[in-house]
């Protein structure tokens, strides 16, 4: 038999023991351990930031072996860790073998004693490893070692497929919990119920299941209710004593929102639906099948946090309109966090309470909850105790916690997790039983007749409205996720941009009155990300006052997150997908102000960790000068999310060319304009146009690029592609088919009739297979609104003007100004394609023709386009040299295409993300020497490179730079990667109790010596980021000067 110190061989000796002294543990480790102290785990692994925040990342059980009752017992142990949703892998091994398990997955629900538990048990097991198997180990290694834990190479790994198969996001606790209510809702409703009223219902249920996990209710309680009765299940048989336990509830606890109504009625037919959906979750069947002392959730481990979210989620996916109209989307634990661990962090030097928090959209509290949390925190911190006392928990939420939200249903759940919140911080044995704790009244709503007095701290109001009940505090800080949007906007908001001259979109006000509300202290809050990059004179008027009346600190551009699949976390607001962004600033500046503004814009959803929730990678953070940010019409913003300041610089130089396209096609006689639309039913006039409807027509996904033959084109019906335009148009000729139409000859808005008999150059908005499209078009055709065309009849300048756009220059510079691509919508704007520069030298001109010429001639013989790469890669090397573009200026537009771009359109199969090859290590070695010595410009002194032999499997590179007498070419380590890299790991964690694996980008110095760390892959070891990170250490060789 073949043992093994497993943990040790995985990396994972520095696992908390579950039975730590707290003493001797961080605030956010010892919180943790607190939590899942009674999971009948041994340990948990921990990943640590830059900022001493830990997260839970594995949670560790040895066995004796894997026997029925020791299967019986990890099943019940991931039904914990199931509840607890922050952990994604369990580990589970004996001296012979490893289980690893994954805590996403649904647990089981309780089988008959005379099953095959271990073949039950295999839906939630990711895979069995076996010491005695070299092979075995060797994955194992690769994939569950801490290294890999910590790089979340899990993500990327080809190998680690079978793992991300098994890491079923959608079926976590709050997302079956969420599905689960809504199927109830949706049922209770079938049978009668008022939306209002199960409301309430599912509002009680929750807080007296909460209440009886945490052992604040116990058979005594429900006996006197009804005889024989031990749970709040069994109440739920007998309508009657269901009613009776809820007046009970009304009066011994208070607060706003356990208001009995009269004539509240509820069969036993609905008390079962809701007793099958806390028991086992309702999966919208009929069957009501329910075991004895067995439960899918429990309410003593799901977070309060969690289920501020669970029901915001479902109070919109049972109201949909209400999300609509209001703009509102729930906010994720994870994103609250991140955001309080910056404004309110609760470590244990933080000893200051009594700050006021104000959430001016608070929803269904989650921000507000959490920071009442943290001041509980604070408070224990000050006295050195634990605090349990109800009247100073209750002075503490009511004297600092505030929120506005216009949604009466969503301010009671607001009030409803903070209820829990404060009710959890006692002892529960004293909660009901012992004395009775009357809550505060605190939503404030004149409107609501069910509230029986008004509270001081939740306010049902129009927050952009005069509130002097509000606008008479004065707030210390100010968070939260306000509306979005641009439809349907309130009056008050209307005239609240109006006076101030900003663009009509929700979410202004509440960042411009937010200033008002706390005139000296902090503010952090959510926003659209089109409030930074679109252009137009009244989003020009809110930069101005956000970045020359205001300070702000830092912003943080997570708009790449709209894209995230549903197996990689799913969107940051669930099925909102538009970008979003966090803004960290004050009304008043700091004594000592930085002329920088930080700023972070991930470009990739794929996360380099397995933690839950959200955490920085520091290699996507520029810091970009303040006096540019001031400028109301500077790109920098845009620029800076996809590029670097390098960037930045170079297309300033471009855009400072004196001309471009729109010069060129005035001075040219060029004629442009975007194509048709088709009528819609809003249109009140439709144009009859009979010349159009008997021409051809070409649909923006059939052009191809540098050149389109008429063998694209169509009739003109081909217009009508999406079914509300076709019926539109049916409707419009009184015909039953599409087949049925006539040539169609009517038409919402006719622009570009002046283009379309040709020749003409047509720019397409979209993309075509992830490059820009410009195609020369020598016949007459008609294109639609989403094409703009350029018409001439020298057709030499349009093909001039085709040879430059399709050009790598073009799709860097394209890409980077454009205020959409990248943020919301892949398209590049009309406007932004009269901005490339023009350089027109006469014999590049004549050179481009012909090349264009011989790229037509490649097209109409063969419509692949690798017939005509090596003509189009000359095209590029002459633009480059048209624009004196020099050989660093290459390397970075090379490596945007090649990298960003690409890891834009592929994501997870982007050649990004694949692991460096020796060669391209090398490369970088010899260019960052390069770069380092062109400084130093010493003849004593040289940067020399050393690389090592890596593996695929690494999840981390290094490089060491020494300084010598002597100039050397790369050498190639004879040394492993991974040993040096744990040596380094070893002496860090010692000595900093840093932890290079979850930074992944380091610059270490010891002695004459810089280790350069970064990820195993390719966009961390380009040339150009050879060139940046030689500009980094020249920096901090200047500050050390």
């Amino acid at each position: 038999m073949i043992t093994l110190d497993v943990l040790s061989y995985l990396g994972l000796e520095k696992a908390t023991s579950i039975n730590s002294n707290p003493h001797n543990l961080s605030t956010s480790i010892s919180e943790v351990i607190a939590q899942v102290s009674h999971f009948n785990i041994d340990a948990v692994y921990f990943n640590t930031d830059e900022s001493s925040n830990s997260f839970p990342a594995i949670f560790l059980k040895k066995v004796q072996n894997f026997d029925k009752e020791t299967l019986l017992e990890i099943a019940d142990i991931h039904k914990k860790v199931w509840n607890f949703k922050k952990v994604l892998f369990l580990y589970v091994y004996s001296d012979t073998q490893i289980r690893i398990y994954s805590c996403s997955v649904k647990p089981l629900v309780k089988p008959k004693e005379d099953l095959d538990y271990e073949k039950k048990l295999e839906s939630v097991e990711i895979k069995t490893y076996s010491f005695s198997d070299h092979q075995q180990l060797e994955e194992l290694n690769n994939i569950f070692s801490r290294i890999a834990i910590d790089t979340g190479i899990v993500w990327t790994l080809e190998e680690a497929q079978f793992v991300r198969d098994k890491i079923t996001l959608q079926q976590r606790v709050d997302k079956y919990l969420v599905e689960s209510l809504v199927n109830t809702a949706q049922q209770l409703k079938q049978q009668g119920l008022e939306l209002d009223f199960i409301h309430k219902i599912i509002l009680r249920s929750l807080f007296l299941l909460y209440l009886e996990d945490r052992g604040a209710t116990d058979e005594k309680l429900y006996s006197q209710i009804k005889k024989g009765s031990k749970s709040y299940f069994d109440i739920l048989n007998d309508p009657k004593a269901t009613g009776q336990l809820y007046e009970r509830l009304e009066e011994d606890f208070n607060g706003n929102i356990f208001t009995i109504e009269k004539d509240e009625n509820i069969s036993i037919e609905q008390l079962r639906l809701i007793k099958k959906c806390f028991i086992n979750g309702n999966d919208n069947t009929q069957q009501v099948k329910l075991f004895e002392n067995w439960r899918m959730f429990d309410f003593s481990i799901i977070q309060i946090e969690l289920l501020s979210e669970i029901y915001e989620n479902f109070l919109f996916k049972t109201n949909p309109e209400l999300k609509k109209k209001t703009g509102t989307y729930y906010t994720p634990p994870s994103l609250v966090e991140f955001i309080l661990n910056d404004k309110l962090p609760n470590n244990k030097i933080e000893k200051n309470y009594n700050v006021k928090v104000l959430d001016p959209s608070c929803g269904s509290g989650i921000f507000l909850v959490e920071s009442y949390k943290r001041l509980v925190k604070r408070y224990e911190n000050k006295h050195q105790e634990k605090l349990t006392d109800f009247d100073k928990l209750k002075k503490l939420l009511t004297e600092n916690i505030f929120g506005i939200e216009i949604n009466s249903q969503a301010i009671k759940v607001a009030a409803f997790s903070l209820y829990l919140a404060l009710v959890d911080k006692l002892d529960p044995k004293d909660l009901w039983q012992k004395k009775k704790h009357r809550l505060p009244n605190l939503i404030n709503n004149p409107y609501d007749k069910s509230l029986k007095e008004q509270g001081h701290n939740l306010f049902c109001r129009d927050t952009i409205s005069l509130n002097k009940e509000i606008d008479n505090i004065e707030f210390d800080l100010v968070v939260g996720n306000p509306p979005f949007g641009t439809i349907d906007l309130l009056e008050s908001v209307r005239a609240y941009c109006d006076q101030h001259g900003f663009a009509k979109e929700m979410v202004l006000p509440f960042l411009h009155k937010s200033t008002n509300f706390t005139p000296n202290g902090e503010i952090a809050l959510i926003f659209n990300t089109k409030v930074l990059t679109n252009t137009g004179g009244t989003y020009e008027n809110f930069r101005k006052w956000l970045f020359q009346d205001c300070y702000v600190e830092k912003v943080f551009n997570f708009s790449i997150l709209r894209k995230a699949k549903k197996s990689f976390g799913g969107q940051l607001f669930g099925d909102a997908t538009g970008p979003i962004s966090i803004v960290f600033f004050r009304k008043k500046q700091p004594k000592i102000p930085s002329d920088k503004i930080a700023y972070y814009a991930p470009k990739t959803f794929i996360k380099s960790n397995i933690i839950d929730g959200l955490s920085i990678d520091f290699t996507d953070l520029k810091y970009l000068p303040r006096e540019e940010c001031q400028n109301p019409k500077s790109m920098i913003w845009k620029i800076a999310m996809w590029g670097g300041m390098y960037d930045w610089g170079l297309v300033k130089r471009l855009l400072n060319q004196q001309n471009n396209v729109g010069t060129y096609t005035k001075e040219n006689n060029i004629k442009f304009n975007v194509g048709l639309q088709p009528i819609n039913k809003s249109t009140e006039k439709p144009i009859v146009d009979n010349e159009i409807s008997l021409m051809k027509f070409i649909r923006p996904e059939r052009i191809q690029r540098f050149y389109t033959d008429e063998s694209y084109f169509s009739n003109m019906n081909s217009l009508l592609k999406n079914r509300e335009t076709i019926k539109t148009y049916l409707n419009y000729y009184s015909v039953e088919t599409i087949y049925d139409l006539p040539p169609i000859n009517v038409f919402r808005r006719i622009t570009g009739k002046n283009i379309f008999p040709g020749p003409m150059l047509l720019a397409k908005e979209g993309f075509k297979n992830n490059q820009l499209c410009f195609s020369f078009v020598p016949h007459s055709v008609v294109y639609n609104s989403t094409i703009l065309g350029f018409k001439s009849d020298n057709k030499a300048s349009l093909r001039f003007l085709s040879a430059l756009l399709n050009s790598r220059l073009s799709t860097y510079f394209l890409l980077l100004i454009s205020n959409s691509w990248g943020v919301e919508r892949e398209r590049i704007k009309p406007n932004e394609i009269y901005k490339f520069p023009i350089i027109n030298d006469k014999g590049t001109f004549i050179k481009l023709n012909l090349l264009h010429e011989k790229i037509e001639h490649s097209i109409k013989k063969s419509a692949l386009e690798e017939d005509f790469k090596e003509i189009e890669n000359q095209i590029n090397d002459i633009v480059f040299g048209l624009y004196n573009l020099d050989l660093t200026d290459k390397q970075f537009i090379e490596d945007f295409i090649t990298y960003t771009v690409d890891l834009f359109f592929k994501q997870e199969k982007s050649i990004s993300l694949y692991a460096v090859q020796q060669e391209q290590i090398i490369r970088y070695g010899k260019n960052i020497s390069l770069e380092l010595n062109n400084f130093l410009g010493s003849k004593n002194l040289f940067a020399n490179a050393t690389v090592f032999i890596i593996s695929r499997f690494s999840p981390l590179m290094m490089i060491k730079i020494s300084f010598d007498k002597t100039p050397k070419e790369v050498l190639t380590s004879n040394e492993l990667l991974e040993n040096e890299l744990k040596k380094l790991d070893r002496y860090l964690w010692e000595e900093k109790s840093s932890n290079i694996y979850f930074n992944k980008k380091l610059n270490y110095k010891t002695g004459d010596d810089v280790y350069i760390i970064r990820q195993n892959q390719r966009r961390f070891w380009s040339q150009s980021m050879a060139i940046e990170d030689a500009s980094e250490l020249i920096l901090e060789i200047l500050n050390k000067n």
